[in-house]
């Protein structure tokens, strides 16, 4: 996509009554993100919109239910030992390869 870095932007919009957020992006990393939650199996996410600038993709519009929208109130810290990572690693290569097959 052709947009700097300080025109990617993200917004969420929805209202007390509604039952489906749009979330809107052009930050290609949330785009990312989000492309692969509507690629998901059995996902409530769906690309709604492509916003284009001649022909060139600039953003997406997407929704999903408005209880998938949540807000943290503070940053989580996690702190593993060496064996800890080792195993999620190996879960993580089984998962991959599960799928994969």
């Amino acid at each position: 996509m052709g947009l700097s870095i300080e025109e990617q932007e993200t917004h969420v919009n929805f209202s007390r009554g509604d039952e489906r957020a749009e979330v809107y992006a052009s930050d290609t990393t949330m785009i990312t993100k989000l492309d692969k939650l509507v690629r998901m199996e059995g996902t409530e996410w769906r690309l709604e919109r492509l916003s284009k600038i001649k022909d060139e993709v600039v953003g997406k519009t997407y929704s999903c239910p408005v209880s998938f929208i949540s807000f943290r109130s503070k940053r989580v810290s996690r702190d593993y030992t060496d064996e800890q990572r080792e195993a999620m690693a190996n879960r993580m290569r089984m998962m991959h390869s599960s799928n994969s097959n």
